[in-house]
């Protein structure tokens, strides 16, 4: 177990952060953006930078190459929706993407950190 300090000053106790967002254990600040069968789209729990969204695989994986055909066909299809969004409400036009392969958290970030 992992002790995880989120940004709202709550501590919490888990084995994956991911799995305890994705399954509903840990409720996001401001809710879910999007969820579809085999992701969970919401902002980040530990920075709550503008436009930071974080797309995390509903099914526990170490990295990209574990998706199965639908996941990687969804994981774009989502992506593409998200990446709309920043463009087109919030006016980030650049994206900067990380891939954290301890947590498997995908980040866009419109903002220049």
């Amino acid at each position: 177990m992992r002790e995880i300090t989120l940004s709202n000053g709550k501590t919490v106790e888990v084995e994956c952060l991911s799995c305890a967002l994705t399954s509903g254990e840990i409720e996001p600040d401001g809710g879910v953006i999007v969820e579809t069968e085999y992701f969970h789209a919401h902002q980040d729990v530990a920075y709550p930078i503008k436009g930071l969204v974080i797309l995390a695989s509903k099914r526990h994986i170490k990295c990209f190459d574990e998706l199965n055909d639908l996941e990687k066909v969804d994981y774009i299809n989502l992506l593409s929706r998200i990446r709309k969004a920043q463009r087109e409400v919030l006016g980030i036009e650049h994206v900067y993407y990380f891939y954290n392969e301890d947590t498997t958290h995908h980040f866009l970030d419109g903002s220049s950190i």
